[in-house]
């Protein structure tokens, strides 16, 4: 079969940067256009390979969508549903994540942006994602989906501990920890039982009348989803934040036309989330040969961080151009599964650089870590910032 001429194991981890993706591709993927990690999945490199496979839900399926252990075992609504169900779910769950609401939510965002930043300005120097990218995106999604405020700590500490969980010896066993996702999971539960006594005008409530091909959508569906939710959420709308600050303070002339330009920043949020795309979805082969190399039933990885760097695709693909005339990126995935959210994250990214350098437009990186510009930061990376 090509999958067995195919395959040469390479020593790489799922859980690598994104740049460890692209390296690997350039050294392993070839005229094939992917490479099989010694861990047991295979990784598609090119754009056009990895958008056919997102849309080809013939050859892959969701049964699968991570090469993370136990993966599989999981149900996550809507992600891992398929056909007429997950086509249910996103016609309820779409009404709240239209550009039309995003919109809407747009002053709410502003007013958080605003406060939290105010909130440590005259300080002169602050931790980005801890001190205002987390717990701003973290309150966003909590006021689009109707959680009530005084679960904001418990979240927030949450997300804190599923991202120290991704480094642990064991990371499945550190996700399952004491604030890990069953404490995520009794909360939504908690949720639940308390929209069900006191109703209100959120989509937990919206869900108490909904129907999913059929049949009243039960309270593990129910908590699912919002698990989902959260899951989904925060972290990638955080690196995007992250990753795009660093570029403008180790840019100078990008940053001051953001500032003059205001044309230019919507168009230079695509490239934020071209170049820094992070998210490496997974689907399971459901026939031999998909993807030209897997068989029936191995993991297959969709690197979004590979998608969008692809030179076929995008010229200089680790430059950022505001001025990038064609941008077709992925960065939210595609075909049936694409994220429900897009529109949500986008308004969430222009609102906080937008308040950013209205309140600091003259900022730097620490001084400790100026000599170095990381090529893609994560939730665990402390940015600080000084003015």
């Amino acid at each position: 079969m090509q999958a067995d001429r195919a395959r040469c194991p390479v020593d790489f981890d799922f859980f690598a940067a994104p740049q460890r993706y692209r390296d690997v591709a350039a050294a392993h993927a070839g005229e094939r256009g992917a490479f099989y990690s010694d861990r047991g999945f295979w990784v598609l490199t090119t754009y056009d390979g990895i958008c056919e496979a997102f849309k080809d839900e013939d050859s892959f399926t969701v049964g699968r969508v991570s090469a993370a252990e136990g993966a599989e075992e999981e149900r996550w609504i809507p992600l891992t549903v398929e056909g007429r169900e997950h086509t249910a779910w996103r016609q309820k769950l779409g009404a709240w994540f239209t550009p039309q609401r995003a919109r809407e939510l747009t002053p709410v965002l502003r007013d958080n942006a605003r406060r939290r930043i105010e909130g440590f300005l005259s300080k002169g120097e602050v931790s980005f994602n801890e001190d205002f990218a987390r717990p701003y995106v973290l309150e966003n999604l909590m006021t689009a989906v109707g959680w009530p405020a005084d679960g904001f700590d418990l979240l927030l500490a949450i997300d804190r501990a599923m991202i120290d969980s991704r480094s642990a010896p064991d990371p499945r066993a550190a996700a399952y920890g004491e604030l890990g996702l069953p404490a995520l999971e009794k909360f939504a539960r908690e949720h639940i039982a308390r929209r069900r006594a006191k109703p209100a005008d959120d989509l937990t409530t919206a869900s108490f009348d909904w129907e999913i091909d059929g049949a009243p959508v039960v309270d593990d569906d129910r908590a699912s989803l919002l698990c989902t939710l959260f899951l989904a959420g925060i972290d990638s709308t955080v690196n995007h934040l992250a990753n795009a600050v660093q570029h403008l303070a180790h840019h100078e002339e990008d940053r001051r036309r953001f500032l003059a330009e205001p044309g230019l920043r919507q168009p230079a949020v695509e490239e934020f989330l071209r170049v820094n795309s992070c998210m490496y979805p997974g689907r399971m082969a459901a026939t031999g040969g998909a993807g030209g190399v897997a068989d029936r039933g191995e993991t297959v990885l969709l690197p979004l961080a590979l998608a969008n760097h692809d030179p076929e695709v995008f010229p200089e693909p680790a430059r950022i151009d505001f001025e990038r005339g064609r941008n077709p990126h992925i960065a939210f995935g595609t075909g049936p599964h694409q994220c429900l959210g897009a529109a949500f994250a986008r308004t969430q990214i222009l609102v906080a650089l937008e308040e950013w350098h209205a309140l600091v437009p003259c900022y730097d990186v620490s001084p400790e870590q100026r000599t170095a510009e990381p090529p893609f930061l994560r939730n665990s990376y402390d940015l600080r910032l000084v003015w």
